[in-house]
Order: structure tokens, then sequence, then C-alpha cells
């Protein structure tokens, strides 16, 4: 039986640190293009154009990416710091845990904005939804094996 000396608090803390500047810097432009993704298929279903899509990711890209910093800083750093403190205090967050943080983000974005959660012609819900679940599981993606073991599964090793 060898003795695997746990973690030190700062290293959980950096690793909560990076977990939480991924997100920052990867959510934000992910969630631009899932806004305008979501935003075009709903176009498209109510009778727009499919040739346009193309266009309108290219709109996503050119300007929504860097606009996506002011408005999806703060979610990415949530639920970033959520996913974090996940794996850095507790052990590799499941994809189950990355959807309920992705779902409980997007539900506080609408309380914060004060949008009805009414699904109507003009509800922003889906949308805002999507526009937080997938950052969220695409940026789980990079992070998820960036855990820390506890101690006791790193004494028994």
């Amino acid at each position: 039986m060898s003795t695997v000396a746990a973690p030190t608090h700062v290293s959980r803390l950096a690793r909560v640190f990076g977990i939480t500047m991924i997100f920052v810097l990867l959510g934000p432009p992910v969630g631009a293009v899932a806004f305008m993704t979501s935003t075009a298929l709903i176009g498209i279903v109510r009778g727009g154009d499919v040739s346009s899509l193309g266009w309108i990711a290219l709109f996503a890209l050119i300007y929504a990416a860097p606009f996506s910093y002011f408005v999806g800083t703060i979610p990415a750093a949530a639920a970033g710091l959520l996913l974090g403190i996940r794996q850095a205090y507790f052990g590799r967050a499941s994809w189950a845990y990355a959807v309920a943080v992705g779902l409980l983000v997007g539900f506080g974005t609408l309380f914060l904005t004060g949008q009805q959660l009414s699904i109507d012609n003009d509800a922003p819900v889906p949308i805002i939804l999507a526009t937080c679940l997938v950052p969220t599981l695409v940026c789980w993606l990079v992070v998820r094996g960036w855990f820390t073991a506890h101690a006791l599964a790193a004494q028994r090793a």
C-alpha cells in the first residue's frame, strides 16, 4: 500500500481557476454560434430561407463571437465555477452534471434578465437555454479530464 499525498488546497484552487478560465474564454463564442444557429433554425421553421443559414453562420463568426464576451462572460464564469469546484474537490463531473449546470445557468440567465418562462411566439426560453447548455457541454468536453481524485482513491492505488 502506497501513500499518495492529497492535493493541496492551493492546487485545487488553481484547478478551479483554470477550468473557469476555459469556460470564460471558450464559452461565449460557442454560445454565440449556438444562439445564432438556434435563432436561424427557428426562423427557418417559421418559413425562412434555408440558403441564408450560411450567411447567418458567417455573421455569427464575424460579429456575434466578439460581442458574446460582453453578454456571456458572467454565465460562462458561473458554469465554469460550478464545474471547477465539482472537479477539484469532489472528482470528475459527469455529463448529467454538466447538463444540469448548463440548464441551471440558462434558467438563471432567464431569471436575471427578467424573461418570462412561458413559451410563446416571441419568448426566448429555448434559445437562451440552448445558448447556455451547448457551450457548457462543449467546455465540459474540454475539461472533463481535469479532475482531482479523492485522497482515498489515491491511497488505494
